[in-house]
């Protein structure tokens, strides 16, 4: 038997059959399972033959009818794909045999109607982020919802779960655009007064191990990417922009986990990033820049910043999320540290928003929001703040702000510069009286300054390592604290600092 080749019925392209005499999952080949996509029945030449389509590395949708003009509905034909593809993964983990499990999309846009369910373990691969575009005119559903079993209920009890954990295989979507209701429609123009809550380009729900690469998703009323109960989450050289939040990841009752993104673009959305009740999470060379987007109101200082406009990076009741080498831009409250605990910022770039007027009154940003009970031991480190206003009065650069400052402590921002030190104790004041007012000093964030040998603990300014040692001419003169001792060798003896002038071991004036 040797191999022939037709016109494929959907795309008109020339391809290879390879004669068989089994199916897919083993059985017997017979003529109702021929669906003359992968499977044909032979010709007038041949009636008693089967066929398979000769399939080098993946299945494209367009064998299964999608047509990607924008005006026909593909959802059920990239289904139809995806369910193919479902099955050819179970058979292969029930036989141990190998086979491509990659669905590609060539480029063109396809309208969707309903979520698609995508099989975990699978790759999903248009052929360009900007010319394979996926788009919805609903505002009610999940574009894309990776799924173990074929079906919309996910669950950790799965025994599929298991299965792909112990082969390490990723479920991959990458090379395309994901559009919602609101694709490409100004950021800036008006958005609904109340938004449904399901509209999302990818649903992670109670997912483990996700890849997204080199995907664009704009234009959702609730999130671009959801992360829900799930963990081990990979996002690279992706771009979310115009939804009303970037990145949100929940927990209902499982926390998700493990989320990291790296050289991803999060823009021009209301909210860049919210996570809830997550720990272990890594952002590496990140752009989070303007996220402003209309989809919600404006940010009320005197309420909870839940549900806000101008916020970079929320988290809320979160642990060990980490943020490096990122770049932060354009923001009201550029991080709020909702009741979260133990997270990091380093070599990152911050620059504020400038203020704004709100019923004549200037709003100035900030900096960061420790808000919430218990919102502590969070670092900042070597990090790079800059105010496009000189003069850093409307948009200052250094300004925090403490919503329980009882019950939040133990913030540290070590500094490499003494100008951003005095930076952020000048623009603080008020903050600082605060803490001292209501006997909280000790409460109060910390600052290090290794490039001025300073530091600004409990609302006091100190060197890190008093100098202890020169000549009377070289005697410190600031940050002074009683007792503080120091030998001055034109004397030939030690002194100390009795809280008003410096006196000899006798206590005579020195």
């Amino acid at each position: 038997m040797s191999t022939k080749q037709i016109q494929d019925p959907q795309t008109g392209e020339v391809i290879s059959l390879i004669p068989v005499t089994k199916w897919y999952d083993g059985t017997i080949m017979t003529d109702s399972k021929c669906d003359e996509i992968i499977y044909f029945k032979g010709t007038i030449e041949d009636p008693d033959l089967y066929y398979k389509r000769y399939i080098e590395d993946h299945i494209n949708v367009k064998w299964f009818g999608a047509v990607g003009d924008g005006v026909h509905d593909d959802t059920i034909n990239i289904q139809s794909a995806f369910n193919f593809l479902l099955s050819m993964r179970d058979v292969r983990e029930n036989s141990n045999s190998s086979c491509n499990l990659c669905c590609f999309i060539p480029d063109g846009k396809y309208k969707i109607s309903s979520m698609l369910l995508f099989p975990t373990s699978c790759t999903l691969k248009g052929a360009s982020e900007n010319g394979t575009i996926l788009f919805t005119e609903r505002n009610d559903i999940a574009v894309l919802f990776p799924t173990y079993d074929g079906t919309a209920f996910n669950t950790h009890d799965n025994p599929k779960v298991d299965i792909y954990r112990k082969n390490k295989e990723y479920t991959i979507i990458r090379d395309l655009t994901i559009g919602g209701n609101f694709y490409k429609v100004d950021p800036y123009g008006d958005r609904p007064a109340v938004s449904n809550s399901f509209g999302k380009g990818i649903l992670l729900d109670k997912m483990v191990k996700v890849c997204i690469q080199n995907v664009a998703i704009d234009g959702f009323e609730t999130a671009g990417i959801h992360c829900n109960e799930s963990y081990y989450t990979c996002i690279s050289d992706t771009i979310l922009i115009n939804n009303r939040i970037g990145l949100l990841t929940t927990k209902a009752p499982i926390a998700t986990t493990s989320v990291s993104a790296v050289n991803t673009e999060i823009r021009l959305n209301s909210t860049g990033i919210i996570m809830t009740d997550s720990y272990g999470g890594y952002f590496t060379n990140c752009l989070v820049e303007t996220n402003i987007a209309n989809y919600s109101d404006t940010i009320d200082f005197s309420q909870s910043p839940d549900s806000s406009k101008s916020i970079a990076v929320t988290l809320k009741n979160c642990q060990n999320i980490n943020f490096s080498n990122c770049y932060f831009e354009a923001h009201l409250v550029t991080i709020v540290l909702y009741s979260s605990q133990s997270n990091v910022f380093s070599n990152c770039f911050f620059a504020p928003a400038a203020g704004i007027f709100m019923e004549g009154a200037l709003i100035s940003p900030y900096l960061v929001w420790f808000y919430g009970n218990n919102a502590s031991d969070n670092k900042f480190i070597n990090n790079y703040y800059l105010s496009s206003d000189t003069t850093e009065t409307l948009s200052p650069a250094h300004k925090f702000f403490t919503h329980y400052r009882n019950t939040s402590s133990g913030n540290v921002f070590e500094l490499t510069t003494k100008d951003q030190l005095d930076k952020f104790i000048s623009q603080n004041q008020n903050e600082f009286d605060e803490f001292i007012n209501n006997n909280w000093k000790e409460n109060a964030p910390k600052f290090i300054c290794d490039g001025s040998n300073e530091q600004f603990v409990d609302v006091e300014r100190r060197y890190i390592i008093d100098k202890t040692f020169g000549i009377t001419s070289e005697r410190p003169t600031t940050n002074l604290y009683k007792g503080q001792h120091y030998f001055d060798s034109t004397i030939g003896m030690p002194i100390y600092w009795q809280g008003s002038q410096w006196v000899k071991p006798d206590g005579t004036l020195a």
